[in-house]
């Protein structure tokens, strides 16, 4: 992210002087991914370079899509799931060019967790901002045609919508395992130490630019496959960084 939130600012600034609507970013960034994932199902390693750099690129204009909107006030309803919705097929696609470099099963197996782990990003920040009252209002305008909102918002609610849900229950249940009560029974204080630094940052730092970082790098070496085996080890990182939010909450627990 050092790298690449000023390159995504300063495409910010540059689009903002423009009639470059932020969808219309999103969509070029989502093209971009479906030419990577073509290129890393050949067996070209210069192919294999030619898409990490790719990834790099959709990695900085997707950090811009957002930052876009907000500069030039067209946050939509519409935009935020369209993003959201592209991304997920931009990473079907990438796992399924995976899937010809080693076991198909593995792939799946490793697209899955990827996901699971795309949705703890998303929730931990998101609880994060919540829990010291700094989140933005989700409430936006819908945006142009009403038939693509439904789509996308359909495909989000069908598909990305149920492991929002998955992670707050789990979420709530390790608290009630650190603290010994609800979450709706705690204070501000305990809800930030709970949600803090430490496993906001952990799990942040897993996001959607790390991930195509790790992959372009797996692809840069010639070994595409390799980001599969990252992806699977991310699933037992997961759990440890949650285990140790449990145990770092109880230990700094103030007596009753």
């Amino acid at each position: 992210m050092l790298v690449v939130q000023p390159l995504a600012n300063a495409t910010v600034a540059l689009l903002a002087r423009t009639r470059v609507e932020p969808w219309h970013v999103v969509a070029v960034h989502t093209v971009i991914g479906f030419v990577a994932a073509a290129l890393v199902a050949t067996w070209q390693p210069t192919a294999w370079i030619v898409a990490a750099v790719l990834l790099q690129v959709k990695t900085v204009l997707d950090n811009a899509d957002g930052g876009l909107a907000r500069a030039t006030q067209r946050i939509s309803e519409f935009g935020r799931y369209f993003d959201t919705v592209c991304d997920l097929l931009v990473n079907i696609a990438l796992f399924a060019a995976l899937a010809r470099h080693g076991q198909v099963s593995g792939a799946v197996v490793a697209f899955v967790i990827v996901t699971l782990v795309l949705t703890a990003d998303f929730n931990a920040e998101r609880r994060y901002k919540l829990a010291r009252g700094s989140l933005a209002p989700s409430v936006a305008p819908p945006g142009a045609w009403p038939w693509a909102l439904a789509l996308v918002r359909g495909a989000y609610r069908l598909i990305l919508a149920p492991q929002d849900r998955a992670y707050a229950a789990l979420d709530a249940w390790l608290f009630r395992a650190a603290a010994g009560k609800p979450s709706s029974a705690a204070s501000a204080a305990e809800l930030q130490r709970w949600d803090d630094l430490f496993s906001t940052g952990a799990l942040v730092n897993l996001g959607l630019s790390s991930q195509y970082l790790l992959l372009g790098v797996a692809l840069a070496l010639g070994m595409p496959y390799a980001y599969v085996m990252i992806a699977w080890a991310q699933l037992p990182y997961l759990l440890l960084v949650q285990a140790v939010r449990v145990l770092r909450y109880r230990s700094t627990a103030v007596p009753a």
